[in-house]
């Protein structure tokens, strides 16, 4: 909210579980109101578009509603669980966004799902027409920068769930065939930065309001911390940074990246 008033705010993508503990039940759920609407209320943010990915505890509860809110509010922005868009910026800085739905690539939750939604959500999605439609995607135009998000980690320090296996089997063939440059995603209740041999950043934004009691960085990880907090990123024609702010919106790191080539 404060941060708004104060700088530039384009959008805002989540990396999912936008509602604990399981979701919303509907359109008309409380939860809209006491976690979104009556949160996010400052007269700077108003105005601000959100584009959201489904996590985990998402899908726990009714994730048509999710997308089905997106006709009855202004700035809620979520046409599918797979869905992507193309921003250019005033500096003629294109940007293509592309969001994914991880939970349905996940065994644990095929072979024990925490409720009968998150049981229907998962055996209903196509994780190989999903993998055939990000492949489509990726490969189309050629934007400044290629930017995914989604829930689980493909990589991550340990400390609470570490890195998703399914993830680096399933995605980084693609990523790295396709160059994608940032993959943020969630899950992890930490703030993170890892960046293996391959050019593609990977960006953790999962400690908003509950931070992990501890983590473990590994060798990849470039910064990591368990406090909350948020990630703010600003795109050039050549560069892209990223800051991790804290919860009181003060930056605690910083990092710019060249271009991929």
């Amino acid at each position: 909210n404060e941060l708004a008033c104060r700088m530039p705010i384009d959008a805002v993508l989540t990396t999912g579980d936008n509602f604990y503990n399981a979701g919303v039940s509907g359109t008309s759920d409380s939860h809209w109101n006491r976690t979104f609407e009556d949160v996010f209320n400052r007269e700077c943010l108003l105005p601000i578009s959100w584009y959201p990915s489904l996590g985990n505890h998402d899908v726990r509860g009714n994730t048509g509603a999710q997308i089905s809110y997106s006709d009855q509010s202004s700035r809620w922005n979520m046409p599918s669980a797979f869905y992507d868009r193309w921003v250019v910026t005033e500096d003629s800085v294109s940007v293509h966004f592309i969001a994914v739905d991880t939970s349905p690539f996940v065994t644990t939750y095929h072979n024990d799902p925490d409720t009968d939604d998150m049981d229907y959500h998962v055996s209903n999605t196509d994780t190989a027409q999903a993998l055939v439609w990000l492949d489509s995607v990726l490969a189309y135009g050629n934007p400044d920068w290629l930017v995914v998000y989604g829930h689980h980690p493909v990589y991550a320090a340990e400390g609470r769930h570490g890195s998703t296996e399914e993830l680096s089997e399933k995605f980084v063939p693609l990523v790295d065939r396709h160059g994608v440059d940032i993959y943020f995603c969630g899950h992890n209740h930490s703030l993170e930065l890892i960046k293996t041999e391959t050019p593609t950043l990977y960006v953790t934004s999962g400690g908003g309001s509950n931070p992990q009691r501890s983590i473990q960085n590994l060798p990849y990880n470039l910064f990591g911390i368990a406090e909350p907090g948020f990630v703010l990123s600003s795109f050039a024609k050549d560069s892209v940074q990223i800051d991790f702010m804290s919860k009181k919106g003060e930056r605690v790191y910083s990092y710019v990246s060249p271009q991929t080539p």
